[in-house]
C-alpha cells in the first residue's frame, strides 16, 4: 500500500505557520522551526521495511504552501494518509480532511495525535475521518494496521481487532477495538531512517542546535518515566512508558556522526535516561570516540535526576545542550503541578550543570489560573538572578495554555475558568484562564524574562565564559547569540501580541 504520513501547511492571519510535529502543543511562528517528528519517522520507516511504499509528506518543512500541499497529495493518491494533530489545529483537519476526502474518496484517512485519542467520537463526528487512533504509539499500531487493511480489504472496518482504534463502518456508525496496551518492547520500533524522511529539512532552523546540521535522535524513552505533570501530555492512563536499550540508541548516535555528519544531536524524550543508563550512554559516546568528533548532545531532563558523577561523565562524553522545566519558582505551585521536586533543588543541579560546561536551558510557564502577583515576580526575580549568575544560559517562557484534556486541563474545566471553548484559541498566543490578576501582568513578564538576553549582566556573563576557553562558549556568544536574538523577539511577539485586550476576568465563553 502507498502510505502518506502528512503534515499540511497551516498559516494564521499574521502569515504565521503552525508547528504541529514534534511540540508539546501548537505554536505559530513567522521564522518556523521544522522538528521532525520522531515517532511518525519511525513509523514511516517501520513501514518501508515491511514492503509498503511511504509517501513523506511535510508540507511545512518542504517549504510548500496549501494548495502546492494539496495539489501534490491528490496526485500522489495514496491508499491511506495518516495526520497528527491537536486542539489548536483540530478545526482546520475537520475542513481539510473534509475537503480531501471528496478528491481522494477511495483513500483512508486516519487521525492521530493527543486531541483525537482522547477525544475520538468527536473527530469522527465532526470530518470523514476513517479512523482515529488511540495511541501516541502511532509507529506500534500502524506496523500492525496497514498490513491488516491490505490483507482484509474491503471488510477490514468490521474485522480488524486492533487494540487502540475507532473506526467508522460503512454505515456511519463507529466501532471501538479496545484500548491500546504496548506489550512490545520499544526496540522493536526501527531506528529513523534518516533518508526516508529527508532529514537535512530539519537540520538548520532549530533552536537547540549550537551547531548545524543538526538532528533529532530516534527517542530513547517513549511517554515519561516521571508521567505525573499535571499540564503535560505525558500523563494518564492512555500513556505508557518504555525504554531503548543504550547500544540500540549508541549504534544510531555512531551512524549520524560518522555517516551523516551530524553537529548536534538532540533526544527530545520526554525525560532521558537517568542514573545507571545515563552514565552508560556518556561512556558508550566516549569509549565509541565520539566525543572527539566535534558533535554535540543534548536531552531534556527533570531537576534532581542527574547527579554530580553523572553530569561530569556528560561533559566529558562533549554533551552540551540540557533542557529543564522549571515551569515556576513558587512551591505551592510547584505541588499543584504534581512536578515532584521543590525549588531548594534547583541551584544545586545547575551549579554542576554550569561547573562542567553544559549550557542548561529553562522552559518557564506563566499564567496559572491560580498564580498570584506575589507568585509571578519571585519567578520573574529567581529565573533572573539565575541567568545574570551564570546558571542557565537560555530560557523559553510560554503561557500555561491547558493542552488537549491533560488534567490541568480537566482542571480548569471543573474550576469553570476556561474563557473560551474554541479550539482555535489554545495556540498560546494568548491566556485563556481566568486569573486572579490581569492578562497583562502576565504579558509583560514574558516580555521581562525575554529581555533578560539583551541585559548588560547577562552578556557580561557571557563573556566572562569565554575565559574557559571551551569552543562553545565562544559560539555561544558570536554565533549563536545572533540567531538567539532574532528568535527572542519573535517569541515576544507571538506570545504578547494579545497585551491589553483582556483583564483575565471575562466570563466563560459558550462552547464554539
Amino acid at each position: 500500500m502507498k502510505v502518506a504520513i502528512s503534515y499540511p501547511p497551516i498559516v494564521n492571519n499574521h502569515g504565521q505557520k503552525a508547528m504541529v510535529s514534534q511540540n508539546r502543543n501548537v505554536q505559530y511562528f513567522q521564522k518556523p522551526t521544522y522538528l521532525l517528528p520522531v515517532v511518525q519517522a519511525q513509523a514511516a520507516t517501520w513501514l518501508q521495511q515491511l514492503g509498503h511504499q511511504v509517501f513523506w509528506d511535510d508540507g511545512n518543512a518542504q517549504l510548500k504552501n496549501y494548495q502546492q500541499w494539496r495539489d501534490d497529495l491528490v496526485l500522489e493518491s495514496p491508499d491511506v494518509v495518516v495526520f497528527e494533530s491537536t486542539t489548536p489545529v483540530m478545526k482546520f483537519y475537520w475542513k481539510a480532511t473534509t475537503e480531501l476526502k471528496k478528491l481522494l474518496p477511495e483513500t483512508i484517512f486516519i487521525m492521530t495525535g493527543y486531541h483525537s485519542m482522547r477525544r475520538p467520537e468527536e473527530t469522527l463526528q465532526e470530518s470523514p475521518t476513517d479512523l482515529v487512533l488511540c495511541s501516541n504509539h502511532i509507529d506500534f499500531v500502524l506496523a500492525k494496521l496497514i498490513p491488516f487493511i491490505e490483507n482484509n480489504h474491503p471488510d477490514w472496518r468490521e474485522t480488524c481487532d486492533i487494540e487502540g482504534l475507532m473506526i467508522r463502518l460503512e454505515d456511519g456508525s463507529t466501532r471501538d477495538t479496545g484500548r491500546f496496551r504496548q506489550v512490545e518492547p520499544l526496540e522493536k520500533s526501527p531506528l529513523v531512517d534518516r533518508d526516508l524522511v529527508h532529514w537535512k529539512n530539519y537540520a538548520e532552523e532549530n533552536g537547540n542546535y549550537l551547531q548545524t546540521p543538526g538532528t533529532y535522535a530516534s527517542s530513547v524513552v517513549r511517554d515519561c518515566m516521571f508521567g505525573k505533570c499535571t499540564f503535560c501530555r505525558y500523563n494518564g492512563e492512555d500513556l505508557t512508558f518504555s525504554m531503548l536499550p543504550v547500544e540500540q540508541s549508541l549504534d544510531e548516535y555512531e551512524r549520524l556522526v560518522n555517516d551523516y555528519g551530524v553537529q548536534e544531536i538532540f533526544d527530545d524524550s520526554g525525560v532521558w535516561y537517568r542514573g545507571k543508563e545515563a552514565r552508560e550512554f556518556a561512556q558508550g559516546i566516549i569509549d565509541r570516540g565520539l566525543h572527539e568528533k566535534g558533535c554535540y548532545f543534548g536531552f531534556n531532563t527533570r531537576f534532581e535526576y542527574l547527579d554530580e558523577k553523572t553530569i561530569a561523565l556528560l561533559a566529558k562524553a562533549n554533551f552540551r545542550f540540557i533542557l529543564i522545566g522549571l515551569e515556576s519558582a513558587d512551591d505551592e505551585t510547584l505541588a499543584r503541578l504534581n512536578k515532584g521536586y521543590q525549588i531548594q533543588h534547583v541551584e544545586r543541579c545547575l551549579s554542576w550543570m554550569t561547573k562542567y560546561g553544559l549550557h542548561p536551558h529553562l522552559t518557564i510557564m506563566v499564567g496559572y489560573y491560580w498564580q498570584t502577583q506575589e507568585q509571578l515576580d519571585h519567578t520573574v526575580s529567581f529565573v533572573k538572578d539565575l541567568m545574570f549568575r551564570g546558571l542557565a544560559r537560555t530560557l523559553q517562557v510560554t503561557l500555561c495554555t491547558p493542552l488537549d484534556f491533560t488534567a490541568y486541563h480537566e482542571e480548569c474545566l471543573r474550576e469553570n475558568v476556561l474563557l473560551t471553548r474554541n479550539y482555535d484559541d489554545h495556540d498560546m498566543s494568548k491566556l485563556i484562564v481566568q486569573t486572579p490578576i490581569p492578562h497583562d501582568v502576565y504579558y509583560q513578564a514574558v516580555r521581562e524574562m525575554y529581555s533578560i538576553a539583551f541585559h548588560p549582566l547577562f552578556i557580561l556573563r557571557q563573556i566572562r565564559f569565554l575565559l574557559s576557553f571551551r569552543k562553545r562558549d565562544w559560539q555561544f556568544l558570536f554565533i549563536y547569540g545572533v540567531r538567539a536574538i532574532r528568535r527572542v523577539r519573535q517569541h515576544i511577539f507571538n506570545l504578547t501580541r494579545e497585551q491589553g485586550k483582556s483583564d483575565g476576568r471575562l466570563e466563560p465563553a459558550p462552547a464554539d
